[in-house]
């Protein structure tokens, strides 16, 4: 019986080390590819029509779309977009390997150059990668020094400020109620004003600034761990 329970013990033993290992090798290869997107962002190529800074990162993945940076936080990243493939960056790094923390990237039902609300889904990892660090909207002082912004795509230099940040949910299965994933149409006017009246049920604290129809959003979104399927969004409108 001793003999069993020691080799019990040492099989848990190899499998934690062995679980261990995979995470920190995992962590290293995720790093060092962050490092080499990074420097591909502003490298020069002659591809027309593409911001310069840009044009490297299209040309190592034809699904860049763009590059998301909010000041104080972590998250300085690539942004993918591959509407043709249900949730491909999830689980996928940048080069197209498997990886935990996934790349941030836009809701596949966007149109990114004509849906009124863009949605970028990014992991809510505990290292503050990717939208680990979204939730330091969830403080007003936060907010206070951070009302604006950066979300370029490989076309357009743009500045976002910040409606709202709000902690929700995903509701069960045939619910019916609003569903703020599911506005992206242009010209939808009954939407709209859903989803406004969504912010102003939800949203944590005021910020003074209100939506406009016609207006440009920008819905950033990552789990949260208030509820079950909670999520945390921030909300903001393009003023340049």
């Amino acid at each position: 019986m001793r003999k069993t329970i020691r080799i019990i013990a040492l099989i848990v033993f190899i499998a934690s080390i062995a679980g261990l290992a995979y995470f920190m090798v995992e962590n290293y290869i995720d790093k060092r590819h962050q490092a080499e997107i990074d420097a591909l962002r502003g490298m020069n190529t002659d591809i027309p029509d593409l911001l310069d800074e840009y044009a490297a990162l299209y040309q190592e993945n034809y699904d860049t779309i763009g590059w998301l940076k909010i000041e104080g936080t972590n998250i300085d990243n690539v942004v993918m977009y591959a509407p043709h493939i249900q949730e491909k960056y999830l689980r996928t790094d940048f080069y197209g390997n498997h990886s935990t923390r996934g790349c941030l990237y836009i809701a596949e039902n966007c149109d990114i150059f004509k849906s009124d609300n863009i949605i970028i889904y990014g992991h809510n990892m505990s290292d503050g990668s990717m939208f680990g660090t979204l939730n330091y909207y969830a403080d007003e002082d936060f907010y206070q020094t951070h009302k604006t912004f950066s979300f370029d795509t490989i076309y357009e230099k743009q500045t976002y400020e910040v409606v709202a940040a709000i902690k929700t949910e995903i509701p069960p299965e045939g619910e019916e109620c609003f569903r703020y994933y599911e506005y992206t149409g242009k010209n939808d006017a009954d939407m709209f004003r859903q989803y406004v009246d969504f912010i102003n049920e939800n949203k944590l604290y005021s910020t003074g600034v209100e939506l406009q129809e016609g207006d440009s959003i920008l819905t950033l979104s990552t789990c949260a761990y208030h509820t079950e399927q909670g999520r945390f969004i921030v909300v903001a409108r393009k003023i340049s």
